[in-house]
């Protein structure tokens, strides 16, 4: 049996997705985990797995064709995100034409929230929460043609009617799931501007997070995980973390590959502060630049220290706001005064600084409560500052509430940039003034002539000249040159 993972070109007139964390579309590409994790679980089991990604290779419609044309896969896999799921039913269907005796697979978040939209055919296959394990045993199952009721997780089609198996438990311990094989993917296409040196990759250590904010979307692989724990249990499941043991190997692994950069891309890496001086300790001689997201208030100076030893290029940091009353709306269980501190500590230890601003999280928002998030943003002066219209991704608490209290302009949530547009448009604070002050933002920051050579200065070579120019390039076409 041949597998193929694809990711397709886009094909519904959009852009492309970034389908690492689900909830953007993409500057830059990241190897996708959640597939390459299932592509070497199935390794060695069946004839033949591959991986190809179209969009981060730039390859095009056309190419997709030709794809089809000369492909024989008897089986494809999807990881599907809300922005690309019109773009994957077409691949889908365009593959159906060609390929009228394969299975059909789709995973990842989307699948997880709503499996019945892709149940059209008896060709098609859902698997809900995390796909790693379930996919292996549905294509283990095809291999011995046995029955698939007992399989957890798995959704598909059978005399007309949909069946739901049983939940499927979230792994409990994360370590049983194998090193990620990153050979089977061409790493050439992905890269991070704000590393420096390639080849790139990219790492998870954890899986979920204990924060409770309304509003959050997690990485894509914790929140199909957290979808569809939320509903049979209706809450999160908690998170899990690899031993350190684990890591360590892992990142050695990585550097023995020859990579020299890594993004970690949990939703929390400072778990706290021993783990993180342990990990540390153990990578610090790997000759790795790295980077990770954090939460401002679990930030120490130890840990930190540890960090600069190791490698650590920035952090990644979710700030959203630097009103209290909003992070107290919006169950951030922060001060502004965290991110403050935080940014001192990093900048101490020559770490850069990426602050995750949000506006309109909350019905508590006001012009002027963005406009000194804004100003305070700037007097930190940090190396990058995301600014994003908050919008109500489906399965958040915040969905929930927008969807009650009559905010969606639209009625209910649709797919867009949040970078740009907005959803979310209340009686006081209005969708077109939200993408206003979000151009502003941006305009304001990034287009400061102080920025641009502080940036310009920090060039290592001419292939990070290459990565951030087009980057730079990308950043303005969505942000600015197609505004709507």
């Amino acid at each position: 049996m041949k597998v193929t993972f694809l990711i397709p070109p886009v094909l519904d007139g959009t852009a492309d997705v970034d389908r690492c964390f689900g909830c953007n579309y993409c500057i830059y590409f990241l190897p996708l985990l959640p597939i390459l994790y299932a592509a070497t679980l199935l390794k060695g089991e069946v004839g033949a797995v591959s991986i190809i990604d179209f969009p981060a290779n730039k390859k095009t419609g056309n190419d997709f064709k030709k794809f089809i044309e000369s492909d024989d896969s008897q089986v494809y896999v999807f990881y599907t995100v809300y922005l690309c799921q019109k773009t994957d039913l077409i691949a889908r269907n365009m593959l159906r034409q060609k390929r009228r005796n394969a299975y059909f697979i789709f995973s990842g978040p989307q699948a997880s929230y709503s499996p019945e939209v892709f149940l059209d055919r008896e060709d098609t296959f859902a698997v809900r929460g995390e796909p790693e394990f379930i996919i292996r045993e549905l294509v283990r199952a095809w291999e011995s043609k046995s029955d698939l009721s007992g399989i957890k997780g798995v959704s598909f089609r059978r005399g007309g009617k949909i069946v739901h198996n049983a939940y499927p438990d979230f792994i409990a311990d994360i370590d049983l799931i194998p090193i990620p094989d990153r050979t089977m993917l061409d790493h050439k296409p992905y890269f991070n501007p704000k590393l420096h040196r390639i080849p790139h990759t990219a790492a998870l250590t954890s899986r979920g997070c204990f924060g409770k904010c309304w509003f959050c979307v997690p990485n894509s692989l914790s929140y199909a995980r957290e979808l569809e724990h939320k509903k049979h249990c209706g809450k999160k499941p908690p998170p899990r973390l690899h031993s350190v043991e684990r890591v360590i190997k892992e990142f050695t692994n990585i550097a023995a590959l020859g990579f020299k950069s890594v993004s970690i891309i949990d939703d929390e890496f400072l778990w706290d502060e021993k783990r993180t001086c342990e990990i540390c300790a153990g990578i610090k001689d790997l000759r790795l630049e790295w980077s990770c997201l954090a939460r401002p208030d679990m930030v120490s100076e130890r840990g930190v220290e540890a960090m600069a030893r190791a490698g650590c290029a920035y952090v990644d940091m979710g700030t959203e706001s630097f009103s209290r009353e909003i992070l107290a709306d919006i169950k951030k269980d922060m001060r502004p005064e965290d991110t403050r501190r935080a940014v001192q500590l990093l900048k101490k230890y020559k770490i850069e600084v990426e602050l995750n601003i949000l506006f309109g999280a909350s019905p508590k928002e006001t012009e002027e409560t963005i406009k000194y998030t804004i100003r305070e943003a700037k007097r930190l002066d940090v190396d990058y500052v995301l600014f994003s219209i908050t919008n109500p991704f489906p399965g958040t608490d915040f969905y929930c509430a927008a969807k009650k209290e009559g905010w969606m302009f639209y009625g209910d949530y649709i797919p867009v940039d949040s970078a740009k547009n907005a959803i979310i448009s209340y009686p006081h604070l209005s969708k077109r003034k939200l993408e206003q002050l979000c151009s502003y933002a941006y305009l304001s920051y990034y287009l400061n002539p102080r920025y641009i050579i502080k940036q310009l200065l920090a060039i290592k070579d001419l292939k990070d000249l290459a990565n951030k120019f087009s980057t730079f390039l990308t950043f303005l076409q969505k942000n600015f040159l197609k505004r709507c």
